[in-house]
C-alpha cells in the first residue's frame, strides 16, 4: 500500500510538471503568434542595410520604434527587446550600425564601434534609412516614431534626437551626450535613464544634461538609477540589476505610451 502511495505521488509530480511545461510552450507560443518577425533590407538605391523587425500580426497600422544596438552589434539580447515591443503593439525595427558584424569580446565590439566612429556619416545615412523605410511602411503611423539605445545604441538614440532625424521621442539608456550641445534643433522628447556607478558616464554630467534639457521645450525625463552601474538593463550582462531594470522597463513602456 505504501508502494502504490509513492508511486501515485511520484505520477502526480510528473504529471504537474510536464503541465507546467507544456503551459510554458504554449505561453510562448502564443506571444510569437501575436508578433511577426523577419530580416528587412532598409535602403536606397546606393545603399543595402540590413535589419530585423518584429510587428504586431494584426496587420493594421501601429507607432513604430527604431532600436540601436550595444557596441555588440545587433545579437540576440536586441532581437529580443525587439520583440518584446511588438508584443506591446509597435512595429520595431533593430537596425545594425555594423553591416552583419558582432563582436563577441571587448576587444572586438570595441573595434567596431571604433569603426563607426570614424565614419560617422555612414552611421547617420544608416539611421536615416531606417526613418525613411519606416515612413514609408504601410503598416507604421508616419507622424509616431521613436528612437531607442543603450550603451553605443544609447548615444546614437542622442544623436537622432539631438539632429532631429524624424523621431518624436528618444530614449537614452546610458548612451553618450554632450551636456554643453546646441539642442534647438531637436523636437524629440527625451528619456534619459543611467546608472549612479556607471563608471564611464559621471552622474554630475548627467544632472547638468538634466539641467539643459529642463531649459527647452518638452516633459523630458531623466532618472539615475542608484547603485546600478553601465549596462544595468543587459541581463546577459555582468552589471545586470534586475530592480533598476525593472523600473527602467516600465518607464520606458509609459513613456511611449505618452508620447506616441
Amino acid at each position: 500500500m505504501g508502494l502504490f502511495k509513492l508511486r501515485t505521488s511520484q505520477n502526480i509530480v510528473i504529471f504537474i510538471t510536464l503541465i507546467i511545461f507544456i503551459s510554458l510552450g504554449l505561453s510562448r507560443s502564443l506571444s510569437f503568434s501575436k508578433i511577426k518577425t523577419e530580416y528587412v533590407i532598409y535602403h536606397s538605391s546606393q545603399n543595402k542595410f540590413s535589419g530585423y523587425l518584429a510587428r504586431p500580426a494584426d496587420d493594421q497600422k501601429h507607432p513604430a520604434i527604431i532600436l540601436i544596438h550595444e557596441w555588440w552589434g545587433l545579437n540576440d539580447n536586441i532581437k529580443e527587446n525587439t520583440r518584446r515591443f511588438a508584443e506591446l503593439g509597435y512595429v520595431a525595427l533593430a537596425v545594425d550600425l555594423y553591416e552583419g558584424q558582432t563582436g563577441t569580446t571587448r576587444t572586438e565590439a570595441g573595434q567596431l564601434a571604433g569603426s563607426v566612429r570614424k565614419n560617422m556619416d555612414a552611421a547617420f545615412t544608416n539611421l536615416r534609412e531606417a526613418v525613411t523605410y519606416l515612413k514609408n511602411n504601410k503598416l507604421v503611423k508616419q507622424d509616431r516614431i521613436a528612437s531607442i539605445g543603450w550603451c553605443f545604441g544609447g548615444g546614437w538614440s542622442y544623436q537622432m534626437a539631438k539632429n532631429d532625424l524624424g523621431v518624436k521621442a528618444s530614449i537614452i539608456y546610458y548612451g553618450r551626450f554632450n551636456p554643453k550641445d546646441d539642442l534647438q534643433k531637436m523636437r524629440a522628447t527625451i528619456l534619459g535613464q543611467f546608472g549612479e556607478d556607471d563608471r564611464g558616464i559621471k552622474v554630475d554630467n548627467v544632472k547638468e544634461f538634466q539641467a539643459k534639457l529642463k531649459t527647452l521645450n518638452g516633459n523630458h525625463e531623466i532618472y539615475i538609477y542608484p547603485n546600478a552601474g553601465h549596462g544595468f538593463a543587459n541581463s546577459n550582462g555582468g552589471n545586470y540589476d534586475q530592480k533598476a531594470a525593472e523600473t527602467a522597463w516600465k518607464r520606458t513602456v509609459q513613456f511611449l505610451k505618452m508620447y506616441l
